[in-house]
């Protein structure tokens, strides 16, 4: 009778501990997909590893071309092109990105080959 009932104890804790970790996928699923959403593209000017800035050149809500400079978060998340994980590292300045802004400090960072992304537009009209 204790056997039966630990073993359904934890069967149920197994189950418990699956469907939490189900639920964190998904939204962290929803997240990355609000994340994409959210991108804005940059040319990066300065990179400051050490006090943990960058200065990019964007266009602003109107369209004008302004320079600032972020703080980055604590959790930033770094992409190479191919949407690889990488390091601050591979970031210099020159670099085209695609960052997403939250309360003054990045939180996501991609590098953004648009010469790349502009062939691969124009090879897939083509094979329509």
């Amino acid at each position: 009778m204790r056997r039966a009932m630990f073993g359904s104890v934890g069967v149920l804790a197994l189950f418990a501990v699956l469907a939490m970790a189900a639920d964190k996928d998904k939204s962290d699923k929803d997240k990355s997909n609000k994340d994409d959403k959210n991108q804005k593209e940059a040319k990066i000017t300065k990179v400051d590893a050490k006090k943990g800035t960058v200065t990019v050149k964007m266009k602003d809500r109107d369209g004008k071309e302004t320079e600032k400079t972020f703080k980055l978060a604590e959790d930033i998340r770094y992409f190479d092109s191919n949407g690889k994980v990488a390091a601050v590292d591979v970031f210099t300045s020159g670099d085209m990105v695609l960052i997403v802004e939250a309360e003054g400090k990045i939180k996501q960072m991609k590098k953004h080959d648009k010469a790349d992304r502009d062939r691969k537009d124009k090879s897939e009209k083509d094979k329509k």
